[in-house]
């Protein structure tokens, strides 16, 4: 039994079983592992909030810092001090998505390979508890509203069926607008009447330019590279993509408001 997707590949057959749909099943533990996740992610939404909330001081000091990079450095840490940050805090819950999100590659690749035959039953039972084990007969479907969960985009094109198109069409779309919205409620908000350009023009500070550009590349890069990725990932892996970015805005939303008093 592999002990890190061991998990995945339970609560996915698990699920099924209860509901009967694979992709209901997917939808489900991405929740539930959202919902696990959340205690970690809170901190960093924390974090998150107050750094917009002494923008206007940070950019003060690279403007008063400008021309000294090391007084800036500690200006700046004596800042997340005093405020209680800690700037790598937003690190780990990315670090934690990419690693969710390898874990749960791994696990619905080894459901759909047994699936469309490629996959042994004794392969897939190593790694399913006594209880949930399949036995002969046992056949899995991979079909979710109209598509087959296995199938990617670009092989739902290709069939030329607008009903097999519809679902890749919405995760696509979907997961972009879902990572555009999150971006957007990280991002620090600006002073009244002054945009992030003429800010950063303002200081004329490089760090600033990459700062800004960070933020650019965030908010636009980010969901264009979701539609470019996503292309070749099976529709199960872009519905977990999908329910995991919603969930996700509405965990920031909820960060925003039990973290109201800062």
């Amino acid at each position: 039994m592999n002990l890190l997707i061991a998990p995945f590949v339970n609560a996915l057959f698990g699920f099924y079983y209860l509901v009967g749909n694979l992709g209901w099943s997917v939808v489900i533990v991405t929740v539930l592992l959202r919902i696990l996740l959340f205690p970690l992610v809170l901190p960093s939404l924390k974090s998150a909030k107050v750094m917009r909330k002494i923008a206007p001081r940070m950019k003060k000091l690279q403007e008063k810092f400008k021309d000294d990079k090391q007084k800036l450095a500690a200006a700046q840490m004596e800042l997340y001090k005093e405020y209680g940050i800690n700037p790598m805090s937003g690190c780990l819950p990315q670090l934690l998505q990419i690693v969710v999100l390898i874990l749960f590659f791994s696990a619905f690749n080894l459901v759909t390979n047994f699936s469309h035959g490629k996959g042994t039953m004794a392969e897939v039972n190593s790694q399913l508890l006594p209880f949930l084990q399949v036995h002969d007969g046992f056949k899995f479907d991979l079909s979710f509203m109209g598509s087959n969960l296995g199938m990617t985009p670009a092989a739902a094109f290709a069939s030329k069926s607008m009903v097999a198109m519809l679902l890749p069409i919405v995760l696509l779309v979907g997961s972009a607008i879902a990572q555009y919205l999150s971006a957007r409620l990280m991002m620090p908000a600006q002073a009244k009447g002054i945009n992030e350009a003429a800010a950063t023009k303002a200081t004329e500070d490089k760090e600033d330019d990459m700062m800004a550009a960070m933020r650019t590349q965030s908010l636009y890069f980010m969901p264009l590279m979701t539609l470019v990725i996503g292309w070749n990932f099976s529709l199960g892996i872009l519905l977990y993509w999908f329910v995991n970015s919603v969930v996700m805005i509405g965990q920031q939303v909820v960060g925003e408001r039990l973290n109201k008093e800062i």
